[in-house]
């Protein structure tokens, strides 16, 4: 069962005095499944960001539709989109967007707080998730206190702590050592398994190679899809490798 509906999605940027106009998007239509972990690629300047934006409800389309579990994410009043943002979508950034001056336990239970969840609530959760990521015992320190890869668990709990429709991340591994790298893509994996539906952007081959299925986008176009089938990670990173190659030496892929 598809959970969002991407339909004929563009998107123009205009330059203040109307006189420059950059078409970020271009018509782009795809659909994921409940349970997918797909991953999207592309050179920078492609418009996977701006898409990923778009389905954050962070940015606002030209033209399409983007449907969430029924909600048309384009429509939704301004005034709503932050509870709807909240309710539906968990959010793994490449910085991690923690803040400083909480704990990474106040940052973990920040969107429950705002949610109005009963703290009976916050602790059960907090205890079965903190538990799952292997940070029950650093829930009182700070971000600047933990390294990288600890505070990226700390954001994929804050993520996932409101039991989002869908996770969207923003170059998770970015910021990271390879050893972070491999940790928070095991994560992912298993979150995933468990049946969260992930969409993530992506330069790394090596991330990418961990999902379901991957978008190639190019020059604001959907320009090809790989998926994993019953390929084994090297497989699927020696596939993007190879799509990679077509997409920067502007090749047709007939896959």
């Amino acid at each position: 069962m598809s959970i969002l509906e991407v339909n004929n999605l563009g998107k123009i940027y205009t330059s203040r005095l109307g006189g420059n106009k950059v078409e970020a998007l271009k018509s782009v239509s795809f659909s994921v499944e409940k349970g997918e972990y797909v991953a999207i690629m592309g050179e920078s300047g492609s418009g996977k960001t701006t898409m990923l934006n778009i389905l954050a409800a962070l940015d606002r389309a030209t033209s399409g539709q983007v449907m969430l579990e029924g909600n048309e994410i384009t429509k939704i009043k301004e005034s709503k989109l932050a509870e709807f943002r909240r309710n539906k979508l968990g959010f793994v950034f490449q910085d991690f967007n923690l803040l400083d001056t909480f704990t990474l336990k106040d940052n973990i239970l920040l969107p429950l707080v705002l949610n109005g969840k009963s703290a009976k609530n916050i602790d059960e959760n907090l205890e079965e998730i903190a538990g799952k990521l292997g940070i029950k015992e650093l829930l009182n320190k700070y971000p600047y206190e933990v390294s990288g890869g600890q505070r990226q668990r700390a954001a994929v709990a804050r993520a996932v702590i409101t039991d989002p429709t869908i996770i969207l991340a923003d170059e998770p591994t970015g910021a990271l050592d390879s050893k972070s790298t491999d940790e928070l893509l095991d994560m992912f994996e298993t979150l995933n398994a468990s049946g969260q539906t992930i969409l993530m952007v992506t330069h790394s081959t090596k991330a990418a190679s961990r999902a379901g299925r991957v978008m190639f986008i190019k020059d604001g176009e959907l320009f090809h899809q790989i998926y994993r089938g019953n390929s084994t990670n090297d497989e699927m990173y020696r596939k993007i490798t190879d799509s990679l190659t077509v997409l920067l030496t502007g090749g047709d892929n007939n896959e």
